[in-house]
């Protein structure tokens, strides 16, 4: 395990961090970079969390347990990607824009202008896109007007929008897409400030921060080894495959078990594992309210079913699907171009804070979207299904009622801190907020 070790004559603490996604990645970069003695450990055999790609055994081709979009403003993960050599496997568009297609068969495309200012750019996209009318547009200004306001925290998206005069229309073809696409809830469940620092990250922020960037390669492919060598070529360690059953601290420092029987001595930790986990990992008279708060996290499932057909079927990226069930689709073909694998005519279709599909079968899952996909695509009438694979990720994110505290980085041991994109960031469950949650537990270490 790690040891002591030195950096311009100075005793550098060893701190353990545990999980290796995004924001025990993150949190073990800045740390290396600051010349502590770093060990990660991870229960899985591979880094990444709730984030990787395998390859499909039947058509070789890499599939993600889930698709990701990053936007522009996403600037500490642009910082992540680029510390470990991976910023240029991201691509961004030169706009933002969105293709969406409707179950009636209709085609929209929303895209705001890179050349005009917030809310002109905002009101000549929705001027253009014909999924609204133009009487559903002027309630956008009390949106962008509230963006300067603190929200109550108890306020949901649907009274939020409600609030704001949103009209149905905009409602079914923007915004519920939007905060069920960016929270992994349902608009009247959501949390209302959470949608507004969205939008104001993405529309208040850097210009362009709307943006929406993707991955050229899987999501393992894009970070994962990567991360690992920047680590170890800084005197880190990452350990895959160990467990932790317990986290006790000491006054002078804490004490990690694993379930092969290992104790752990270090003088920091950071726990970067999901709240349900963790909550079983502290002792819950020790850490009461705390304990109290991670048992009350929710978890929100995604789906993706994987669909390969024996032609192509779109040419675009990625759509939105409006008037369906299942609601992006993602052409991973053009997603990857020559830089991963994936065969022309695969496609994966997704929805989020699916709680409503639970009970289908993988094949009702198939059927499902095949029927959707017809409708939006008709030439895919005439395709053939070559494989398919359903991910469902039941934990995709979580989140807390809306009456609830988040919890913040430091915990009421001072050797014990917090990393997650369920902690307090400001932000939903993204893989943003996960990095800023791990640079944000790494500076409270570098504090002490």
């Amino acid at each position: 395990m790690a040891g002591q070790s030195f950096r311009l004559g100075v005793n550098v603490k060893r701190v353990t961090i545990i999980g290796g996604g995004f924001a025990g990645l993150a949190a073990a970069i800045r740390l290396c970079d600051a010349g502590y003695s770093v060990t990660l450990l991870e229960r899985r055999q591979q880094l990444g969390g709730r984030t990787f790609s395998f390859t499909d055994p039947v058509t070789g081709d890499t599939v993600d347990n889930g698709q990701h979009l990053l936007m522009k403003c996403y600037r500490e993960t642009l910082d992540f990607l680029e510390r470990i050599g991976a910023r240029d496997d991201v691509v961004f568009q030169s706009q933002f824009r969105i293709d969406f297609r409707h179950a009636d068969g209709g085609a929209y495309t929303l895209r705001f202008p890179s050349f005009l200012p917030v809310p002109l750019n905002l009101l000549s996209g929705f001027l253009r896109f014909g999924a609204v009318h133009w009487t559903d547009i002027p309630p956008l200004r009390k949106i962008v007007a509230e963006l300067h306001k603190d929200l109550d925290t108890g306020l949901t998206v649907d009274a939020w929008l409600d609030h704001c005069g949103q009209k149905p229309r905009m409602r079914r073809a923007f915004w519920d897409p939007l905060c069920i696409a960016a929270l992994n809830q349902r608009p009247q469940n959501a949390s209302a400030r959470y949608l507004q620092a969205v939008l104001r990250e993405a529309f208040l922020g850097e210009p362009d921060g709307a943006r929406l960037g993707y991955a050229r390669t899987g999501l393992s492919g894009l970070f994962e080894n990567r991360a690992r060598e920047y680590i170890s070529k800084r005197g880190g360690e990452v350990q895959c495959g160990i467990a932790v059953t317990s986290i006790a601290p000491a006054p002078l420092d804490v004490r990690i078990h694993t379930r092969s029987g290992d104790v752990i001595d270090t003088d920091m930790c950071i726990a970067a594992v999901p709240p349900l986990q963790l909550a079983r990992m502290i002792c819950a008279k020790t850490f009461a309210e705390l304990h109290h708060t991670l048992c009350q996290y929710e978890p929100s499932p995604i789906f993706s079913v994987n669909l390969w057909f024996d032609r192509p079927i779109m040419r675009e990226p990625m759509c939105g699907l409006l008037g369906t069930t299942m609601e992006w689709v993602f052409n991973k073909s053009v997603l990857y171009g020559d830089h991963d694998r994936a065969s022309e005519g695969f496609l994966t279709m997704v929805a989020s804070a699916a709680h409503h599909l639970l009970h289908m079968s993988n094949d009702e899952l198939i059927d499902l979207s095949c029927r959707e996909l017809h409708q939006v695509f008709p030439k895919s009438r005439q395709a053939e299904v070559l494989q398919a694979r359903v991910i469902c990720e039941h934990a995709a994110t979580c989140a807390l009622p809306l009456s609830y505290a988040v919890p913040k980085t430091q915990t009421p041991h001072p050797r014990l801190f917090l990393a997650g994109d369920w902690t307090d960031t400001g932000l939903p469950p993204t893989i943003e907020g996960a990095v800023r949650s791990g640079y944000a537990a790494a500076d409270a270490v570098l504090l002490k």
